[in-house]
């Protein structure tokens, strides 16, 4: 039998993983996946982006998301109010209202505003933010009806009038500064002669160039329209809007003691826009954002007015004594150039700075001033401690009496007289030394060195602050180095309420014990601190005190609350 090998036959069925035609099918679902998946990335990239322009935040505070359409529609409204503001200005320009000049210089701030304007309504979104959770806090609502008076009130021009003013200066003492009571008594006679030549039927343009003193004296005293809350004295400004029509006011005594008579010869009454919510839809805002925006500048309004009021109430106060160290003024040279702060007291012939310049050198004026130098030098080299008093007495420079002789820092740089100079930052001569009396340009002067730059206002502040063991050395310290308010009176500053001065200064103050010097507060481009806390009572508020906190009372307490808040600006500010 013949054997025959069997044919092999190939099996159909599934091909090998080396399959030509799976290759090509593998590679195109890898290609159709890869395909898909980078439209899924592409839309969901294209999702994420979209969200994150809409509801991305801007801003955070305390967890509570500002997102970038909230800013946009805040960006739309304030951009729109600075162009309205811009707008009417130049309708007030075009009715000879506003002069081109105020007009100009208005429009040129706006213009400026609106370069900010982005970091403006991003802020304005964090502290309407923070500000309703603070209202909430203190049970402040909003009703609609407050946001639709809020909206009126935004359409509305008020009332303006032309007005004029005579305006008499007292004069002031040339060593103090200030006008005497005296003094006082003349400009106030003055003012009542303006007064009853007016009301004897004396042309009021007259009146003005014989009395005024004010600098528009020569243009009648004309200040142009002004609404009743313009900024100028607020007295004054009751009284014109109180007057009749081309009748003087009565003699108003303002802020800061000029007298003044005022009239009002034109009267704009108030106006409402009734186009006012057009131009808000001519400019993409919906009347649903803008009372949103409006809800946040209520809230503010309320919150304010609540807080001023809380501030305005009987309560905790402290008598303090105030020892106020300038900061240093640098040298020409920069830092590093060694120079001294001191004290002087000038001694001029015929007991004025400005004499000497017409006096021969051997003039018996001189010699008498040379006199005065060495007698008071005589009694300084045996006691020092009498220097301020002498200064305050003596000096015949006015600055002098004011502050006990104290002088800015002065370096070998410094523009002063030259034998001065020379005394000052010759570093021989070391602190509390009082030198022998120099002549100098204009005076005869008597001079102590306070410290050298050798020590740091730091290092100085604290040996103060070592020496300040009881209110007496703390006087005596307030007299011998402080400057400014109360300086004169060993420090004395009266009764301070919260929220009367700034933040670091009231903290300083309420945080040290009654009968103890408080920590040094340096107040940057200001001044170094030190006070001392002679008593507590729970007291009212005097007048003053009353207008330092509706000034600036909530900005304190609100600056405060801000600074403890969790606030992230996730496009800056």
């Amino acid at each position: 039998m013949t054997l025959r090998a069997r044919p092999v036959a190939r099996r159909r069925g599934r091909a090998g993983w080396d399959s030509g035609d799976r290759r090509n099918s593998l590679i195109n679902l890898g290609f159709i996946l890869a395909i898909g998946l980078s439209v899924l990335i592409l839309i969901g990239y294209a999702a994420w982006s979209w969200y994150d322009d809409h509801f991305g935040a801007a801003a955070t505070v305390n967890g509570t998301v500002i997102t970038k359409d909230d800013l946009r529609a805040r960006l739309k409204v304030e951009t729109f109010r600075l162009d309205y503001v811009e707008s009417r200005i130049q309708y007030e320009m075009a009715r000879g209202r506003i002069s081109p000049e105020d007009g100009q210089q208005q429009i040129q701030f706006i213009n400026q505003r609106k370069e900010q304007v982005v970091n403006l309504a991003l802020e304005r979104l964090v502290d309407i933010t923070l500000m309703g959770t603070l209202a909430q806090d203190n049970g402040i609502t909003v009703s609609e009806e407050d946001i639709d008076a809020k909206i009126v009130e935004e359409a509305t021009t008020a009332e303006q009038r032309h007005v004029w003013l005579i305006q008499i200066e007292p004069a002031t003492d040339p060593d103090t500064g200030e006008p005497t009571d005296e003094q006082k008594r003349a400009a106030l006679v003055k003012a009542q002669q303006a007064l009853g030549e007016l009301t004897r039927g004396a042309s009021w343009e007259d009146v003005a160039r014989k009395y005024s003193d004010a600098a528009n004296a020569p243009q009648a005293g004309d200040l142009g329209w002004l609404q009743k809350d313009s900024g100028y004295d607020e007295a004054f400004m009751d009284a014109v809007f109180a007057a009749e029509l081309n009748e003087p006011t009565d003699i108003v005594e303002a802020d800061d003691g000029t007298y003044m008579i005022g009239r009002y010869t034109e009267v704009a009454p108030e106006e409402v826009d009734e186009d006012f919510e057009t131009a808000i839809a001519e400019a993409n805002i919906t009347m649903e954002e803008y009372r949103l925006a409006v809800r946040g500048d209520v809230t503010r309004e309320k919150l304010s007015d609540k807080i001023v009021a809380d501030l305005s109430k009987p309560g905790p106060q402290r008598h303090v004594l105030q020892l106020r160290v300038p900061e240093r003024n640098e040298s020409s040279l920069g830092e590093g150039e060694p120079g001294a702060k001191v004290r002087w007291i000038a001694y001029a012939p015929n007991d004025d700075m400005g004499a000497a310049e017409n006096l021969e050198p051997d003039d018996p004026a001189w010699a008498k001033a040379e006199a005065e130098a060495d007698a008071a030098y005589a009694i300084l080299k045996d006691d020092p401690d009498r220097f301020d008093e002498l200064a305050r007495e003596q000096s015949d420079e006015a600055s002098g009496k004011r502050n006990g002789g104290k002088q800015p820092w002065y370096y070998d740089s410094s523009q002063i007289d030259a034998a001065l100079r020379v005394a000052i930052v010759d570093i021989a001569n070391a602190p509390g030394t009082v030198l022998e009396p120099i002549k100098g340009d204009d005076a005869w002067f008597v001079i102590q060195i306070m410290r050298r730059t050798d020590v740091s206002e730091d290092d100085f502040m604290s040996r103060i602050k070592a020496e300040a063991v009881s209110e007496e050395a703390f006087r005596r310290l307030v007299r011998d180095h402080g400057e400014g308010e109360g300086a004169d009176k060993g420090g004395d500053i009266g009764w301070i309420t919260r929220g009367q001065l700034a933040e670091e200064l009231d903290e300083a103050i309420f945080a040290a014990p009654v009968g103890s010097v408080s920590e040094v507060v340096d107040v940057a481009g200001d001044a170094r601190y030190l006070f001392w806390i002679l008593a507590e009572e729970t007291r009212e508020l005097t007048e003053e005190q009353l207008d330092i906190i509706e000034q600036s009372g909530f900005s304190y307490w609100y600056s405060k609350e801000k600074a403890k808040a969790d606030i992230d600006y996730a496009l800056g500010s």
